[in-house]
């Protein structure tokens, strides 16, 4: 069991989106947060960062804006970043603007908390250059419109009502112990508990090189209460042990008020 704890529902989640090109159109992680902005994602506070390329960040809405252009920026994005219980860094196109990425990176993990970065488009060999604590990686058509989707299935995973449900102390453990690998699936109809649970398993296999040496799981199901039960957590528990039989499994419900039989998956893996 994950456990349930009442700091949850005061988690604070930053999510920073990084302008790794340029162009007429705003796009990549400027985009991605412009988005969350739509979403009005609860509990999440987003930050745009860039180096040279000025009209996109104006064109961001994102109210916490940064270059990055000497140690005094970068101290001043670590200064913004303290108090949160979770960061995300979206960029897509990485190696485009590695070294903002790179740095943007840096600033946030001497906050101490768990950095997720979420990565668009040809991210190979990009982990050698950049820290963080999971990764999860998206293809870069509908980058933003996906990558906002990935925050706030760990919002619902963290502040909905569930027993039990992602206690998000417990993924701090996880994180600070190895690199893991974040998948995530969403569906709803007919057997949509297995069918969301296959596509996260399907995204956490093309992210990550042997998921099935994989030592931990944790998995959190997203619902309204009548998908929510033993039953459909042992199916899920059944799937994962046929494509990673090594790890240790524990899971979480998050109770979500949809009128229809939706289902969401996220899946983080300890490799």
């Amino acid at each position: 069991m994950l456990g349930r704890n009442f700091y949850n529902l005061f988690a604070k989640i930053k999510v920073i989106g990084v302008n790794t090109t340029s162009g007429e159109k705003i796009s990549g992680g400027l985009a991605a947060v412009n988005c969350m902005l739509n979403e009005s994602l609860s509990g999440v506070k987003c930050f745009a960062v860039d180096r040279h390329d000025t009209d996109n960040l104006a064109a961001c809405k994102v109210a916490n804006k940064f270059r990055l252009l000497d140690k005094d920026d970068e101290l001043n994005l670590t200064e913004n970043l303290r108090e949160s219980d979770l960061i995300f860094i979206v960029a897509d196109d990485v190696w485009e603007n590695i070294k903002l990425v790179a740095l943007t990176a840096h600033c946030a993990k001497k906050i101490g908390v768990p950095v997720i970065f979420i990565a668009g488009g040809n991210f190979d060999d990009a982990e050698d250059e950049i820290i963080f604590d999971a990764v999860i990686k998206l293809p870069s058509k509908n980058f933003d419109a996906d990558a906002c989707k990935v925050v706030e299935n760990f919002v619902e995973a963290i502040a909905l009502p569930g027993q039990p449900n992602l206690y998000i102390k417990r993924l701090d453990e996880l994180l600070s112990n190895s690199a893991a690998i974040i998948g995530y699936g969403e569906r709803d109809g007919k057997n949509s508990v297995v069918k969301a649970t296959k596509a996260a398993i399907e995204h956490a296999e093309n992210t990550a090189d042997n998921f099935k040496a994989t030592k931990k799981i944790l998995f959190n199901v997203t619902a309204s209460k009548a998908n929510l039960s033993l039953e459909e957590a042992q199916k899920i528990s059944n799937l994962l042990k046929r494509h990673a039989p090594q790890a240790e499994i524990a899971f979480g419900f998050s109770i979500a008020d949809w009128p229809v039989d939706k289902v969401k998956i996220l899946l983080i893996a300890e490799q």
